[in-house]
This record gives structure tokens, C-alpha cells and sequence, in this order.
């Protein structure tokens, strides 16, 4: 059986048939409109415009075509039922793993909380506090009005000694139980004409209840800011001497103070 080629689609088809087996497409004239005389005129040809019934009737592979592939035979048909099988399944192992993961974060998160909380409130209690003395002693006192309760009163009163230029003076301050200091603050006088006539500390000897515990320190003469000294100190009576002094000044012609004069004291620690 002589085959020809298909114009439209290539494929090869029986020549006695007109149209394509595989495309539909005409082919040209079949042979049996062509006499065997060879005159084929064109009053002679008769021409289709689809195919015989009696053609459509018959199988393709009668005509060359080729079969269509199965499922088996389609090229990725296995990989994209795969694909179809597996992605739900990971989709749903994702789902309960990513739920087990929030729970997991979730709980660690409350945790971090109720730890964060109960640290804040640790921290919290342990924070620096005033303390304020719950008596005190003074080598000396102008009088009731200057007594060493006025260092620690947060009011602008001081305590002055009894015009000895500060010469061993000496301050002690007991408080209701021991407590940890860690620093001090002291002030000269505010008002700037009182603070520049009257005495001021200069060297000071701080010591405390504990065994070895004790700092000498030079204070500054000025009355800007308060003046920090660091304690880091455990006991229940602070005390406090003045071992030299800054002296007073005569301001627009009057005569300076004999008293030496502190204004605050301020003690910072915890219980």
C-alpha cells in the first residue's frame, strides 16, 4: 500500500484515501475520480468537502494513523499522580507540626512571662531606697534650731556646730536596723552667702559597725550640686568626722561664720 504525506500535519496516510486520516485535511483527488484513460478534467472530478461516511466508520490504524497513548504510556502521568497523592499528605503533616511548634512557643512564651514578672518584682524589692537615721549625735550645736537632726529633714535648714570652725566635729547617725549602704550624698549650705561666710567640711572619715570598714574623703568646695560618696557598707550607725575644713568668707564687708555648716546628708541602701 503506497503511502503519502500529509501537508497540514506530516503524518502518513494511505494515498487512495482523500483526507487526511490523522488531521481531517483533503489531500487531493482520490484515484477512483480519475478515469484510467487519464483524462481528468475538471468537469470529470468530483470533489468532497469531508469524509465518506463509510471512511469515518473504519478504524484509524486501517488508514496508518498511529494509536493514541495510554495512561501508562504518557510521559510524567506517574510523577503528577504523585504529586497529587503527596502534596495533601505534607500539607496536612505541615498543619499538625506547625500547631505542635505554637503550642511549644506558647508555652515557653508564658514561661519567659511568669519569669520576667517574678524577676521584675525580685528586682523591684531589691532596689536602692532612702534611708533615713533614726537618731543621730553631734559633737556640738549652735542650738536646737541647728541640731543634726536638720541634716536628713529634706528641708533647707542645717546643722552648725557651736562656732568651733568645724575643728573635731563629729557626726553619728543610728538607724533602726542594719542596712546595706551603698552611697551617700552630701550638700553645703544653698543660700550662697551663708554657704561662702560659714566653714565647710573639706577631709572627712566615714566609718561604720563594720570590722575594717572605713574612707576618707575630700569634699569639694562649691554648692552647685550634691556630692556622691560610695559606701558599699552593712551596719546599723554611720559616723562621721571632719577633719579639716574649708573656711568662711567675708561677703560685702561683713565678717565670716565660725560655725561649720552641712546642709543634707542623704543615705541610699536596702534592708
Amino acid at each position: 500500500m503506497e503511502k503519502i504525506e500529509c501537508k497540514a500535519c506530516s503524518a502518513s496516510v494511505d494515498k487512495s484515501i482523500e483526507f487526511c486520516s490523522s488531521c481531517g485535511e483533503w489531500l487531493g483527488l482520490s484515484i477512483k475520480d480519475i478515469d484510467s484513460t487519464g483524462n481528468n478534467t475538471p468537469t470529470e472530478i468530483t470533489r468532497r468537502t469531508r469524509p465518506p461516511e463509510e471512511l469515518l466508520s473504519q478504524p484509524l490504524s486501517s488508514y496508518g494513523a498511529t494509536s493514541l497513548p495510554t495512561r501508562n504510556e504518557v510521559p510524567g502521568i506517574r510523577a503528577v499522580f504523585f504529586l497529587a497523592v503527596i502534596i495533601p499528605l505534607i500539607a496536612v503533616a505541615s498543619y499538625y507540626y506547625n500547631q505542635n511548634i505554637a503550642e511549644e512557643i506558647i508555652e515557653e512564651i508564658q514561661v519567659v512571662e511568669q519569669s520576667t514578672t517574678t524577676s521584675t518584682l525580685t528586682t523591684v524589692q531589691s532596689l536602692l531606697q532612702l534611708q533615713y537615721p533614726f537618731s543621730c549625735l553631734a559633737s556640738s550645736s549652735l542650738g536646737e534650731g541647728w541640731s543634726c537632726e536638720k541634716i536628713y529633714d529634706d528641708e533647707p535648714s542645717s546643722w552648725q556646730d557651736n562656732s568651733l570652725e568645724c575643728v573635731d566635729a563629729a557626726l553619728e547617725f543610728t538607724f533602726s536596723k542594719d542596712i546595706y549602704f551603698q552611697f551617700l550624698t552630701y550638700e553645703n549650705l544653698e543660700d550662697s552667702k551663708s554657704y561662702s561666710r560659714n566653714f565647710k567640711p573639706r577631709d572627712i572619715l566615714i566609718t561604720s559597725e563594720e570590722v575594717g570598714f572605713s574612707i576618707e574623703y575630700e569634699l569639694e568646695n562649691q554648692n552647685n550640686s550634691s556630692q556622691w560618696i560610695d559606701l558599699n557598707t552593712t551596719s546599723s550607725i554611720i559616723k562621721i568626722q571632719i577633719l579639716s575644713a574649708y573656711p568662711g568668707e567675708e561677703v560685702n564687708g561683713a565678717e565670716p561664720f565660725q560655725e561649720c555648716a552641712i546642709q543634707e546628708i542623704t543615705f541610699y541602701g536596702r534592708s
